[in-house]
């Protein structure tokens, strides 16, 4: 692989603090025990995400956008103060906790300025993986402890970038794309001139004590023993599976509403019910056959599907919606090669994602024990990994920018991953894949044309 080319520069990095003093911080103050559901994430590599937006004629200029996005950030931070914070290991025991120090300016998150002469447009047509990289912070520790959230704002000729990252063991994605919203609404108030109310909608919560269950100390000490044997070092083995990463190819596709409607009505068809199927589940079954099939899987032998799905709802008691942390239970679903290859291959498919989905929503704890194991004893190359939600709002963060001419994940890291966000139209969905690159040509055949020819964005591959 040749070396990395630099072709963003910083210049200047900023610490944008929680107020010193004052009222006291939100529960459960300045330390946040994490629960079982954070600690699931303790070695997964901090969520990325590059916001692209065009110049229009009329954009402030780029200090001016800084300034704007800076007090935005101070405005917006105290709500979601573990954001500040640094994740931290106690060092009498395997305990996960993001810690919030006192003094003046002790809790910051660092807010990057930066440039670039790459070519705006063709970073919005064409996926360029390196370039997305340099595009949002990198906050990855081998060790603990580690920031919890850093941001980055690029200047190019003709466009600006935003870059987020957050550590998942923060928050999930719910909690995350509420922090954006909060945060792009603030920045184009001040942009705007108007004065920013503390909050837009309810309360965002992050006292871990609301997701407590029976056993929660124990099973977040057996997900550290599981996923860090080292811990406070978090920073995964090298192994083969990382050098397949560099072989991966990625592509972006945008699903009109249109395409969308009839791959539901079509799937709802085949298994013969007149209501259609959650526009996650049909898109779910249909990258999960989609990537089998480019996989060449014909065999006996299982090909998983790997989701999550959020327990708040199902909880007991529920959990407010307004809850920022990890409240997510692993699902998995198993189908042979043969009969993902098979012409039923879809609507098997649709009904083993619903059924697993079923089987959380009756009991999101039932099988919590296993989740690390269960992942693990998949064998190397049968997982198809889903993430991400068509409801996450991605083009309507603006921070008064405009909406995005594109928003990318620059965080893919498995072969044979879908990432979906809702589409910048109404109603259409972007779906990012990342596989094998000698495999892309025929997925992308499989995955356009069995969708009614849903729009690709037309991108070149990554490899």
């Amino acid at each position: 692989m040749p070396p990395t080319m630099v072709r963003v520069r910083p210049r200047k990095t900023s610490a944008i603090a929680l107020p010193a003093g004052g009222a006291p911080l939100p529960e459960p103050g300045r330390r946040v025990p994490l629960s079982p559901f954070d600690a699931y994430w303790v070695t997964l590599p901090p969520v990325r995400r590059v916001f692209l937006y065009r110049s229009p004629p009329s954009l402030l200029p780029f200090t001016d956008v800084v300034a704007a996005l800076r007090s935005s950030l101070e405005r917006v931070l105290p709500a979601f103060h573990p954001f500040a914070g640094v994740l931290t290991s106690s060092p009498d025991s395997q305990e996960l906790s993001i810690v919030l120090p006192d003094g003046e300016g002790a809790c910051s998150v660092a807010l990057i300025e930066a440039e670039t002469d790459l070519e705006f447009d063709r970073l919005v047509e064409e996926y360029d993986e390196e370039a997305l990289r340099q595009l949002a912070p990198d906050i990855r520790r081998d060790e603990l402890p580690a920031p919890v959230m850093a941001a980055q704002v690029t200047e190019f000729v003709g466009g600006v970038a935003v870059g987020v990252a957050v550590h998942h063991s923060a928050a999930d994605g719910r909690g995350l794309w509420r922090f954006l919203e909060m945060w792009s609404a603030a920045a184009a108030g001040v942009m705007e001139g108007q004065v920013w109310p503390v909050l837009v909608g309810p309360e965002p919560l992050h006292d871990r004590r609301l997701v407590r269950f029976d056993g929660d100390d124990d099973l977040a000490r057996l997900f550290l023993r599981q996923l860090a044997p080292d811990f406070p070092r978090v920073a995964p083995k090298q192994d083969a599976a990382r050098e397949r990463e560099r072989c991966l190819s990625r592509r972006t596709f945008t699903f009109a509403a249109s395409a969308v409607q009839r791959l539901k009505q079509r799937l709802a068809g085949a298994v013969n019910t007149c209501m259609p199927p959650s526009t996650f589940a049909a898109m779910a079954a249909h990258g999960w056959v989609s990537i089998a099939r480019a996989r060449g899987f014909t065999d006996n032998a299982l090909v998983f599907a790997v989701f999550l799905a959020d327990c708040r709802a199902h909880m007991s008691p529920p959990v407010p919606g307004a809850y920022v942390g990890n409240c997510l239970a692993l699902c998995t679903a198993s189908l042979s090669g043969w009969q993902l290859a098979g012409p039923d291959g879809p609507p098997m498919a649709l009904l083993a994602i619903q059924e697993a989905v079923a089987e959380v929503k009756r009991d999101p704890l039932g099988d919590r024990v296993r989740w690390c194991t269960k992942f693990a004893a998949i064998p190397p190359g049968r997982a198809v990994i889903l993430a991400g939600s068509p409801w996450f709002p991605a083009y309507g963060v603006d921070f008064g920018l405009g909406r995005p001419a594109r928003v990318e994940l620059a965080s893919m890291n498995h072969d044979g991953e879908m990432v979906l966000v809702a589409g910048r139209e109404r109603g259409s969905v972007q779906a990012s894949v990342a596989i094998a690159a000698d495999k892309m040509t025929v997925f992308r055949g499989m995955f356009e044309l069995e969708c009614d020819r849903a729009s690709a964005m037309p991108v070149s591959e990554s490899e």
